[in-house]
């Protein structure tokens, strides 16, 4: 069994609502159906095998009113890449709050991923995709249900590749320190190659430091 919402146009007064429960209520599968006069919608669970959209749209327009499908809101977590403060969740909630459509968009920056409410009948989820990734950042595939292990141990991976990037960094700092400093220190006898002297190779001392900073 499957239940379906339909907005209902052109009803006026119970008997309206009551005619078009008439109506579908005689379609083959049809298990319920019920409208809300306040609302205009009309709530129906019949069996999909033996009744198609289609014909209970034919048989409310045939009482003498219009059916449209109502599409539910759907709720999705995505997860974004690129965030550094909160100036970058900020951003990205302003630009997709603006979408007709998303009823609500909450970003997290600790966890960086992005809770969107959305109807997909009034915006497709690529175009949220497409206006994240101009902004600079980088939606990636949506989980149903994520790993809280999965996001340690992408955490992990990135603290790894900073102490890596930051060792690299160090053992090139360091050189480049001793030869830009060390001439400058009087009151100590530190060794210095001669070819690196700051006076009589000057070329050599600049190159050499370039090197080390590219």
């Amino acid at each position: 069994m499957k239940t379906e919402i339909y907005k209902i146009d052109g009803m006026t007064c119970a008997s309206c609502s009551s005619a078009v429960e008439r109506a579908t209520r005689k379609l083959v599968g049809v298990e319920s159906s019920d409208v809300n006069l306040s609302t205009e919608k009309l709530t129906i669970t019949y069996n999909e095998t033996a009744l198609e959209k289609e014909s209970i749209v034919e048989t409310v327009k045939k009482a003498g009113y219009s059916a449209t499908i109502e599409v539910p809101d759907k709720t999705i977590t995505m997860p974004i890449e690129g965030m550094t403060c909160a100036s970058c969740s900020q951003s990205i909630e302003r630009k997709l709050s603006k979408n007709e459509g998303v009823t609500s968009i909450t970003v997290n920056l600790a966890t960086e991923t992005a809770q969107i409410i959305y109807n997909p009948d009034k915006v497709r989820l690529s175009e949220l995709k497409q206006q994240i990734t101009k902004l600079g950042y980088t939606p990636k595939e949506i989980v149903v249900k994520r790993n809280v292990d999965e996001d340690k141990l992408r955490k992990e991976k990135e603290i790894k590749i900073m102490k890596f990037k930051l060792v690299v960094a160090a053992i090139f700092t360091i050189p480049l320190v001793y030869i830009a400093m060390v001439p400058m220190i009087k009151f100590i006898d530190l060794p210095y190659p001669e070819i690196l002297s700051m006076m009589m190779n000057p070329l050599n001392n600049a190159l050499t430091q370039i090197a080390l900073v590219l």
